[in-house]
């Protein structure tokens, strides 16, 4: 599945019409990792809803697989389930009185049988790693990382190729962090891909294939973590904190040191470290 965004604009009316997107091309397919990046107000929400028809676009169009939205060629329900779409803070839309209905509810919204509606039900339940003991307690009984799993849980039993995340990993612990991120590791495959929006960098850079970064509604790089990473001036310059790692790299090639401008982990600094010293690199200032 490819969904492409040619040339979106859109805009908020009101007493005061805001812009949120200017000229938008993009493209998000099944089998990659998308990280989306931008501070507040960026237009990262409003590009995310353009890619489930939520919204449409007012200028320009958006293809899935090559047929447009603008035009009606698609089937906006069919491509909700398609590309699913979870929430900030999803845990605050629970509304079912047991996680057995909660989860049920898309399958249920799509037409299948019973039997179908079950099957899918325990799967993503259990993926997402809660046993049967809980299909009949209340999902507002649970903990906020349980919450969170279960609202997961709702949105992977319609089967999506396309899993969008808003900011799936906020106000979690470390551990609850890790163990999200784990399961979507393990979830993505050739046949499905995830776009991840996210302002924890660190947490980010290991995680995408490739990553996109928005400043008031432009994409102002795209490319692979390597490559963004190593315009640290220019993430700085549009509000967006930087690994330190890559603050450090960046102070080191200002004193003359012969390190990849790209590096944004811990192991690879300290690996290019060692090699400039090793090297005889100039260690002016230091």
């Amino acid at each position: 599945m490819q969904i492409e965004l040619r040339d979106v604009s859109y805009t908020y009316n009101g007493p005061i019409p805001v812009a949120a997107l200017h000229n938008i091309n993009l493209k998000v397919k099944t089998g990659e990792i998308l990280g989306l990046i931008g501070h507040t107000g960026s237009g990262k929400s409003t590009l995310l809803q353009h890619l489930n028809g939520l919204l449409k676009p007012q200028d320009g169009d958006v293809l899935v697989d090559g047929k447009s939205v603008k035009r009606g060629e698609v089937s906006l329900p069919k491509l909700r389930f398609r590309v699913g779409l979870v929430f900030q803070y999803p845990e605050y839309q629970l509304f079912e009185e047991t996680i057995f209905k909660e989860v049920a509810f898309g399958p249920k919204s799509m037409g299948l049988n019973e039997d179908e509606i079950k099957q899918r039900v325990a799967k993503s339940l259990s993926d997402v790693g809660m046993s049967e003991e809980f299909y009949e307690r209340s999902p507002f009984e649970l903990s906020g990382g349980q919450k969170r799993r279960v609202a997961l849980a709702s949105i992977l039993a319609m089967e999506p190729e396309i899993l969008v995340l808003d900011e799936p990993t906020a106000g979690l612990d470390p551990k609850g962090r890790k163990e999200i991120l784990d399961f979507l590791l393990k979830w993505r495959t050739d046949d499905k891909g995830i776009v991840l929006v996210s302002h924890n960098m660190e947490e980010m850079a290991p995680f995408a294939d490739r990553i996109v970064v928005l400043h008031q509604g432009k994409v102002v790089l795209d490319g692979t973590p390597k490559e963004v990473f190593s315009h640290t001036q220019e993430l700085l310059d549009v509000g967006i904190k930087v690994p330190q790692v890559s603050m450090v790299v960046n102070s080191l090639r200002s004193r003359g040191y012969n390190i990849d401008a790209g590096i944004f982990t811990v192991e690879q600094a300290a690996e290019a470290i060692f090699d400039a010293l090793r090297g005889g690199g100039e260690r002016r200032g230091l």
